[in-house]
């Protein structure tokens, strides 16, 4: 036995070498494999189990191994088409270049290993626990194994070699299963803990952009932004913001002027070539990268960061530093826009197009922040969902988009707060499939955010939002309804009155939208009864675009 688990000491040091390397995770870790990535795992796996053909065990007319360990954490880890190729080449293989009397069964048995797997796969991603449930499998797939044996070499069969050899590969394959599974697994977590990691330093350099953006974004701006992302992530020694032209603001480890006057040289040179030189070019900067600040139309900046010792970025270094400039860039985008709304006539319009609730914002990124250490890749979707939800939210509301695109926005919004309040917020969609038009942006966001903040946040169950799109022959209907607490009579006749001083403006914006687009007669509709819920209606007139 002592034979057997020197090889599989041997194969689970080559792995887990491999496992830690920047090849390996980011082929493996993919949540949706590319043609490249699936060939690449299926020849490593491959070539570990012919590799392991070679350190068998061997009788007088058979030959038995572990090389099912790599068919089973194939077809269980990377997916079923992935697992049956591997079995399939193992089995190839072996049917070939193995001169046995049992290759031939041996071989068809890889190939059958690896199209119950490819069936088993689906099942294992259902279960918690994957460890246990791939040792047991193992065991089972090498006791069937050496049963088939067994069969096919009789009358050789009951020597007491295979006898003795039998106990020894069903034990060693099924903990060897269990070794690589833990490996893989153990793997996974600290590509999680690494991703939250960075999402929670990207959120601490976010939170404080966001007090430092509120005055523009200009080179002072620029140099508080890059000192705070030094503070926070320690292993960069060098950062810095510039234009497309020159540079904003720039914060290093070394505040030695020597260094400085270098460190600004190398600067300038990467932005005149665009961040496009090689690092062996420049004078203290031995490894750099140089991501793009960018609004919906150009790059309007580069966010740089550098070492002034490690010749290469880390993957950590390169995710985090991604991240950080995708949220500074919807940040100053954001900027942008707020001060364009300035130049808008009309208050109103320029309120909505403005509006960035600063509550939300900051409930949204405590939100994140929790998910950061529990659940980062749900972290990770919510900070998705807060930039598109910002993004959308600085859309023009004179413009005409897709009800599709509308429904998206609000989606972003709802997962936000579902994030926050867990089972009490539910959502129900009644569209109907055919009716295909356009609606005025931010037309819905704001009742559905009505609903969340008056009608179910109150109520100590939550409640549900139900959206409903329907159409006849002369409109589009749209209503969203609410099951909370509702609207007292008082307060519900005058809720569309333009009254002066109000500071909840978003319903009265919309209903005057709708009505100087589509007509006095297509503004907002209010049916509401205290204590049973809230439904807000409109109708928009088919058109012969729609």
């Amino acid at each position: 036995m002592s034979h057997l688990w020197f090889g599989l000491a041997v194969f689970l040091i080559i792995f887990f070498i491999c496992s830690r390397t920047a090849f390996f995770q980011t082929t493996l870790f993919q949540q949706n494999y590319s043609l490249k990535n699936k060939l690449h795992i299926i020849a490593f796996f491959s070539l570990l189990g012919i590799l392991n053909t070679y350190w068998s065990l061997y009788g007088e007319s058979w030959l038995i191994n572990t090389s099912s360990i790599f068919i089973i954490v194939a077809g269980l880890v990377s997916g079923p088409l992935i697992g049956f190729c591997t079995s399939l080449l193992i089995s190839v293989h072996y049917v070939l270049f193995i001169h046995t009397k049992a290759a031939l069964v041996s071989g068809c048995f890889f190939l059958v290993e690896g199209l119950l797997a490819r069936l088993l796969s689906h099942w294992f991603k259902q279960k918690k626990e994957l460890l246990p449930h791939a040792i047991g499998v193992s065991f089972i797939f090498a006791s069937s194994h050496i049963i088939l044996l067994a069969l096919f070499c009789y009358p050789h069969t009951f020597t007491p070699s295979i006898e003795d050899c039998a106990l020894q590969v069903m034990i060693t394959t099924a903990l060897g299963t269990g070794c690589f599974i833990g490996l893989i697994m153990d793997s996974y977590k600290q590509k999680d803990i690494l991703e939250g990691l960075a999402a929670k330093i990207a959120l601490n350099v976010t939170n404080s952009s966001i007090s430092i953006l509120q005055n523009g974004f200009d080179q002072n701006a620029a140099q508080k932004i890059t000192e705070s992302i030094l503070q926070n992530v320690k292993s960069f020694d060098v950062v810095c913001i510039t234009s497309n032209y020159q540079l904003l603001g720039c914060a290093a480890c070394e505040q030695e002027q020597p260094f400085l006057d270098y460190l600004q040289r190398d600067l300038e040179t990467l932005l005149s070539e665009k961040f496009c030189l090689n690092n062996k070019k420049l004078t203290v900067l031995t490894s750099y990268q140089a991501l793009p600040l960018a609004n919906d139309t150009a790059t309007i900046g580069y966010l740089c960061v550098g070492h002034i010792v490690a010749e290469k970025m880390t993957a950590f270094e390169t995710k985090l530093a991604e991240g950080i400039a995708t949220m500074l860039s919807t940040h100053i985008e954001i900027n942008q826009i707020k001060e364009r709304t300035k130049l808008l006539a009309n208050a109103e319009i320029k309120a909505l197009q403005a509006q960035i609730n600063p509550h939300f914002l900051f409930n949204a990124l405590n939100t994140i922040s929790y998910y950061c250490s529990v659940q980062p890749q749900t972290a990770k979707k919510l900070i998705n969902y807060l930039a598109d939800y910002y993004r959308q939210n600085l859309a023009d509301p004179n413009t005409l988009i897709s009800l599709r695109q509308e429904l998206q926005h609000i989606n972003a919004y709802i997962n936000i707060e579902i994030a926050r309040f867990g089972d009490k917020l539910k959502i129900n969609y009644e569209i109907d499939d055919t009716a295909f038009f356009k609606v005025p942006a931010l037309i819905l966001q704001p009742i559905i955010e009505n609903s969340v903040k008056h009608g179910l946040r109150s109520k100590l169950d939550g409640g549900t939002i139900t959206i409903t799109v329907s159409q006849d022959t002369e409109y589009f209907f749209i209503s969203v309804h609410d099951d909370g607490i509702g609207i007292p009579e008082v307060k519900l006749a005058s809720l569309l009155l333009d009254i002066p001083g109000r500071k909840s403006i978003g319903l009265t914006n919309i209903h005057k939208r709708l009505m100087a687009i589509y007509g006095p007669d297509n503004g907002l509709h209010i049916d509401s009864t205290y204590g049973t819920g809230t439904t807000v209606s409109f109708k928009i007139p088919k058109q012969e675009e729609d």
